[in-house]
């Protein structure tokens, strides 16, 4: 359907069906991040018992039960203020602890907290410092004039914001999220394995021949059989016009081809967004020298199967 076209005709298709967006939904929420609160719903709950409680000395006593009582209570509070996902994991881990810059002339330059417990108790002292960060970074306002019934709804709240907001980290990976569902289907349709963003060095293992010059080169997507000892490497981008350059971008992926059919494996681009509608000279030189070149479209309409088949010697299959 489409490997029998020339690459006029090709290009055609390609223009005729660009994306105006790279965005899918999972592009927005990554819901698998917002997990991270499940193994800690003890204390989730525990803390409840400081909300509403305008009382100072109510709110200090109670404050000091529960960190008595279960001091694990400590390891929840990276949660409560929206600390990003990696640095949570860090401070969870005791690979780091969070240090709070003082501006104050009689104070030390900086404090310390780690929110990973090291013993099953809390001595006063201990309380009293994680007392003044509750009190400090806002947590004490929060309890006793925002949250209103439940801790767990608030903190399922800020994972979904962060994980929303972090969707600017994402934005490169967005056409890539939206093709990962099809290439996991062909895969499984034609019994092909996948790896997503992995070094070229990871083939080793997999009984490959992989040289230094591409071992530690990163691959979008890369389908291969093991016991054929075939694969073929597709790289994944959107490119919307602003700042894009075109020579450049066909250029560095012919290069790739040519590095990767000296070890024995293949390459696509599936590329797409606006930047394409005014390189029609650019996309021209890409169907003519690379192996195979297509857009969401063509990918999404039967290309990666037809190439799947090709490089993989693949005659029929039972759906």
């Amino acid at each position: 359907m489409f490997l029998d076209k020339n690459p006029e005709q090709l290009s055609e298709v390609f223009i005729s069906n660009l994306l105006p967006t790279n965005r899918g939904f999972n592009y927005y929420v990554d819901w698998s991040n917002i997990a991270g609160y499940k193994d800690l719903m003890v204390e989730i709950h525990a803390i409840d018992v400081l909300i509403g409680i305008t009382n100072e000395e109510s709110f200090r006593e109670r404050f000091n039960k529960l960190l008595q009582r279960l001091p694990t209570t400590i390891s929840l509070f990276p949660l409560l203020f929206g600390l990003a996902k990696a640095e949570r994991k860090s401070l969870k881990n005791s690979k780091n602890t969070l240090l709070i810059i003082q501006d104050e002339i009689d104070s030390n330059d900086h404090l310390e907290y780690a929110f990973a417990l090291q013993s099953n108790t809390l001595t006063k002292e201990q309380i009293d410092y994680y007392y003044d960060f509750f009190v400090n970074i806002g947590l004490k306002e929060l309890y006793q004039n925002i949250i209103e019934k439940s801790t767990l709804d608030y903190v399922i709240g800020v994972l979904v914001g962060l994980d929303s907001n972090g969707r600017k980290n994402r934005g490169g990976m967005a056409f890539e999220l939206a093709c990962q569902p099809i290439f996991e289907k062909v895969c499984r349709k034609y019994g092909l394995s996948l790896l997503i963003q992995k070094k070229f060095k990871i083939l080793r293992t997999k009984g490959f021949e992989i040289s230094k010059d591409i071992e530690n080169r990163k691959a979008d997507f890369i389908v291969f059989n093991e016991h054929q000892r075939k694969a073929i490497n597709f790289e994944v981008n959107f490119y919307n016009g602003t700042g894009s350059k075109p020579e450049e971008i066909i250029d560095s992926y012919i290069n790739r081809q040519s590095d990767l059919i000296k070890l024995g494996l293949e390459f696509s681009l599936v590329t797409d967004g606006r930047c394409w509608q005014k390189a029609s000279n650019q996309l021209n030189k890409g169907f003519r020298h690379l192996h195979y070149l297509e857009n969401f479209y063509m990918f999404k309409h039967g290309m990666l199967e037809e190439i799947v088949k090709k490089v993989f010697n693949i005659q029929h299959c039972n759906d």
